[in-house]
């Protein structure tokens, strides 16, 4: 009993160095095996034999040589990113974007599908079980195939069970899509939040590539975030942190759809924009507001950068509340930057003078509508490196 438990710690402690030399590989390559053994301590002897288990499974590529430090030229390695692929999904209110990567998040392809998002929830997983097939028919041959699949959805969904609670722009509740859509493809499948999976879109490959605490707010219908610290995603108690936009900014405001009054994104969201522009929320909403913002309308200016002032007192409160290195406003509301920006600073340079020595930086998305289906993509090749 004794040896198997010894056996059996060794083999963790055996996966654990491999998975935190692939997270090196992945982050510094090209990297050689004795710079490994020296970020790890490890001993070069058990990097050189685990590194070896990597390139026959795969993971690891040589690709070419390094300078010397006195002897032989050492042999570099990266992740060998053309060995598999994953896809990333985000199912969003108006289609499903689909992002095929290669091993290291590089854009294979990208397609759009509509679907009806009236329709009853069994309909659209078979629509994207179809869409899932046919995405892996059509990838080039690698020795590994297809790695994973990643979801993101615009609603609650549980941690770590993937289970999805409720979308309230289809009112679907209760589906268990992960065991399905496995037992079909045979491949591992994550579910996740959309805002969660965009903050590690944008720590990953986009805005906050350098922070290690970050929080993404997605604004759009509704405003949500994704909260990183110390590199991984902080999620609460069964996964259900981050919905924001159901604080409270007036005691007795504007009523919500959760039942509540004055919450936030009733104020400083894309509906609230279209409720004070009385305009209908409706798929193209966000293009017809920039049509106006770019022709010099004065309405629209006015509404969207009230909706930047609210949007900035928010933010203070994120900011003393959680004190991240760097705000990344993605979604729908980052294409708004050039009409909100001023706005923002505004209420932050008004109300939370002193928070410049907070030192926290409010930033635009880079990845736009890829950040939550490259987010994704990441959850899945950490999951994959850490297994």
């Amino acid at each position: 009993m004794k040896r198997e438990t010894m056996s059996g710690d060794s083999s963790l402690l055996k996966s654990i160095n491999k998975s935190t030399l692939l997270g090196l590989i992945k982050l510094h390559a090209p990297i050689s095996r004795a710079e490994l053994a020296k970020r790890t301590k490890l001993t070069r002897a058990t990097v050189s034999a685990l590194v070896e288990e990597l390139i026959s499974e795969y993971w690891v590529a040589e690709t070419g040589t390094g300078e010397s430090s006195g002897g032989r030229k050492p042999m570099m390695l990266e992740i060998h990113n053309k060995a598999g692929h994953i896809i990333g999904v985000d199912l969003r209110s108006t289609n499903m974007l689909v992002i095929v990567t290669d091993m290291c998040g590089n854009r294979v392809r990208k397609s759009f599908y509509p679907y009806d998002q009236g329709s009853d929830a069994e309909r659209v997983l078979q629509q994207l079980l179809a869409i899932l097939k046919k995405e892996r028919a059509a990838l080039p041959e690698s020795p590994l195939g297809l790695l994973g699949v990643g979801i993101g959805i615009h609603g609650f969904v549980e941690y770590p069970s993937s289970r999805i609670l409720f979308v309230p722009h289809t009112g679907w509740k209760k589906l268990s899509w992960k065991d399905r859509i496995e037992e079909e493809l045979g491949i591992p499948v994550i579910i996740d939040n959309e805002a969660n999976l965009a903050a590690l879109g944008e720590l990953e490959f986009g805005a906050a590539a350098d922070c290690s605490n970050m929080l993404y707010l997605s604004v759009a219908a509704g405003i949500g975030a994704g909260l990183v610290l110390q590199g991984e995603l902080f999620r609460g108690n069964n996964g259900y942190a981050g919905e924001i936009g159901h604080t409270t900014m007036e005691l007795n405001g504007r009523p919500c759809s959760c039942g509540n009054k004055g919450c936030w994104e009733t104020y400083a969201s894309e509906r609230a924009i279209a409720n004070d522009l009385h305009m209908e929320y409706f798929p193209g909403f966000t293009e017809q507001v920039l049509n106006r913002l770019g022709k010099g309308d004065t309405e629209a200016i006015e509404v969207v950068h009230k909706a930047g002032l609210h949007l900035g007192v928010g933010i203070g409160n994120m900011m003393h509340t959680l004190n991240p290195q760097m705000i990344v406003i993605g979604n729908a509301m980052g294409q708004y930057a050039p009409w909100i920006n001023a706005s923002i600073h505004e209420s932050l340079d008004s109300r939370f003078s002193y928070l410049s020595s907070f030192n926290v930086q409010v930033t635009y998305s880079r990845l736009g509508e890829d950040c939550c289906a490259l987010g994704a993509v990441s959850a899945v090749i950490r999951e994959n490196m850490i297994s």
